[in-house]
């Protein structure tokens, strides 16, 4: 079956906002010979690096990425560890969040809570991209962590057990907007994630 990684049916257009919460440890193998025809194509979707083929994460990603507006685009996608923690230095993964960095798309990382979903325990990330940043955001990553900020859920269903309520997703959001460093709230360089490895 195809997924829009194949059969892009908004080609040629761009949005303002964007969100998604694409499948975790999605396989493309299935549209592999699609994916690495278009990825030589300097104007196409995946042209930052393509990741291993047992998850597509990062090409979802770099499909929102080629739809953002030019004068201004926003991406919240939410992901599990896997696209911020697989591959090496110099792997399809490292290359395509080299890209992320280098053009200063990255603007925030925001881990939740373990236990929101129904089919899953794992703790996830909410990525947010900016192509138009704020001066004082500029060449910043801020690191959010609201590990913490959840209720137990009333009824458990499935692996879901918590819950973000309205005002612990306030608590977050003002964490995001105040863009200060605090206990739940790092501010890096975009450098800082970036690294060499080195054989010796």
């Amino acid at each position: 079956p195809k997924t829009s990684l194949s059969l892009d049916q908004y080609q040629g257009r761009k949005f303002d906002y964007m969100l998604s919460n694409p499948p975790f440890g999605q396989s493309w193998k299935k549209e592999e010979e699609f994916i690495k025809n278009e990825a030589k194509d300097t104007s196409g979707r995946f042209n930052y690096g393509l990741p291993r083929v047992s998850d597509g994460a990062l090409l979802f990603l770099q499909h929102l990425i080629h739809k953002m507006e030019p004068k201004g685009s926003r991406i919240g996608i939410v992901f599990n560890g896997s696209p911020l923690f697989t591959g090496d230095a110099g792997s399809g993964e490292s290359e395509i969040r080299k890209s992320i960095l280098e053009k200063d798309l990255l603007e925030a990382i925001i881990m939740l809570p373990d236990r929101l979903f129904f089919n899953t325990g794992i703790v996830t990330y909410i990525w947010i991209l900016n192509n138009n940043k704020e001066s004082i955001r500029k060449n910043k990553v801020q690191l959010i962590n609201a590990k913490e900020f959840y209720k137990h859920a009333k009824i458990k269903l499935g692996e879901k057990s918590k819950e973000i309520d309205v005002d612990q997703r306030k608590e977050v959001l003002k964490l995001y907007c105040d863009f200060k460093e605090n206990k739940n709230s790092k501010i890096y360089n975009k450098d800082y994630f970036q690294y060499t490895k080195i054989t010796i």
